[in-house]
């Protein structure tokens, strides 16, 4: 192969990386949102005992890194209201549940795959997702005569962060200048939020619903 051969060849690599570029720099986009909602919240974990749904909202911030038509990283800054309902004396007969109601800032992180490129689309997501408590209350009477404390005045040390899988799918609709979303979710804590001497194990987990719209930067 001469040297002006190669020269060729060079060339046309690197106009087909500059072009590959432009196109990648050209299909690449950023969305940004609101999301709002409500969801279904329990425990789970070794201690938990006869557990009850505890229902919540969940809403906030939502911004989508398009890289290309099917594939995208989505951030999103939620309040969520977590917890749930106990019988701790462990008789199912009781009917006093203690509840415990836990508030976050949530930040998932989601890989985000599309089924179309454009029109309605359908997406699944997963990703990790970090929880910053806000508040924390403890009542033990929630049906009758309420009284929640604060869960560090109740004797109930709880963890400042707590870090969770998020899975589900969306589907986005076109609608004026953005896209209507509709937004179905999990979130499992990975480990406990107990932080007290006892070591108890007492995960998060809620299923949620949400409605949103999205439009382009």
């Amino acid at each position: 192969m001469t040297f002006r051969s190669v020269s060729i060849v060079c060339m046309l690599c690197v106009l087909f990386t500059s072009q590959a570029r432009a196109q990648e720099q050209a299909e690449a986009s950023v969305d940004l949102g609101v999301l709002a909602g409500a969801n279904v919240a329990d425990q789970a974990g070794r201690d938990v005992f006869a557990p009850h749904d505890k229902f919540g909202f969940i809403g906030g911030v939502s911004g989508v890194l398009r890289f290309s038509p099917r594939w995208s990283l989505q951030l999103d800054g939620l309040y969520v209201e977590k917890g749930g309902r106990e019988n701790n004396d462990k008789d199912p007969g009781d009917p006093n549940d203690d509840e415990i109601s836990l508030r976050y800032l949530e930040f998932p992180v989601l890989v985000k795959f599309a089924f179309s490129s454009g029109g309605t689309r359908p997406e699944l997501f997963v990703g990790p997702s970090f929880a910053y408590e806000l508040s924390c209350t403890f009542d033990t009477f929630p049906e009758g005569s309420s009284d929640p404390v604060d869960c560090a005045d109740a004797g109930l040390q709880t963890r400042s962060l707590d870090v969770g899988v998020a899975f589900g799918a969306d589907v986005e609709i076109p609608l004026g200048s953005g896209h209507l979303v509709i937004d179905g979710r999990g979130i499992v804590g990975l480990s406990s939020f107990d932080d007290s001497e006892a070591d108890l194990d007492f995960r998060n987990r809620i299923l949620s619903l949400m409605v949103g719209y999205r439009f382009a930067l």
